[in-house]
């Protein structure tokens, strides 16, 4: 397949079982325009509707995941007290646990809903710890060097936001090589990250796990016992490849499975 041709969703041809799929029955093929999928299927960058179905899922569907996110964010100790957020939307995942240990927050984010819900739901907390909260209404994306050069002495945490960039940007290969700009210009920072790696339509359900390095998708569907078709969110770069990290399934709707990558990157 030739860069820019229009991507067919990567297709795997054996049915979800318990067994565990060949390699090759995991073909991951890469497509070159793929946004339709996941603005059709998860409305995943924000907006009312979005919001709504996250005011629901938080204390139903989402609850695992949460527990999940919580107790990864707890094992972290970065050594700043102060703290940026990428892309937290209302922080609908995010527990009040971890953002009351700073002193001073920023949040940045391109969603207009993203600032009063995220004060809705974690103002009154972060005003009892004494947290001093600051809000940009802008795209990280657009010019990422210049948002981590305004906080040079702040911890870094991207909120599940790199695997929609996919949806953001057509063109994938321009993703993968995005996800790897960043890494570099991280270099030497605090900064941590949980985004999506794999989704599917599927009702299967697994456990988190932690990796002591990075896994092919293959392998890692392999490991999991996973078949069926996969969407690929092109982060597979952003964190080290010798970096630890968690997988952390997310049950995003009843239908829909994501994998959650999550890992640190001590500065």
């Amino acid at each position: 397949m030739q860069a820019g041709q229009t991507w067919l969703l990567r297709r795997a041809q054996c049915a979800l079982s318990n067994r565990v799929p060949r390699r090759q029955d995991l073909e991951l093929w890469r497509a070159r325009r793929f946004g339709m999928l996941l603005s059709a299927k998860a409305d995943r960058t924000g907006g009312f509707f979005w919001h709504m179905r996250a005011l629901v899922a938080r204390r139903s569907l989402w609850v695992p995941f949460r527990e999940e996110v919580e107790s990864w964010l707890a094992g972290w100790t970065p050594p700043h007290r102060k703290l940026l957020l990428v892309g937290p939307s209302a922080g609908w995942c995010l527990p009040d646990s971890f953002l009351t240990r700073f002193e001073e927050i920023t949040a940045v984010d391109i969603d207009p809903f993203a600032k009063p819900l995220f004060s809705l739901l974690h103002g009154r907390a972060l005003r009892r710890a004494g947290v001093r909260l600051s809000w940009s209404q802008t795209d990280f994306f657009a010019d990422p060097a210049h948002v981590l050069h305004a906080h040079p002495d702040a911890t870094v945490l991207f909120c599940n936001v790199a695997g929609q960039r996919c949806v953001q940007t057509r063109d994938s290969a321009a993703v993968e090589q995005e996800m790897l700009r960043l890494r570099a210009l991280l270099q030497g920072r605090s900064w941590a990250s949980f985004h999506d790696l794999l989704s599917a339509e599927t009702h299967e359900t697994r456990q988190a796990r932690h990796l002591a390095q990075q896994m092919s998708a293959y392998d890692l569907l392999s490991s999991y016992g996973l078949g069926g078709e996969w969407f690929d969110h092109l982060t597979g770069q952003l964190l080290p490849p010798n970096s630890p990290r968690r997988i952390m399934p997310w049950r995003i709707n009843r239908g829909r499975l994501h994998l959650i990558e999550a890992g640190w990157v001590e500065g």
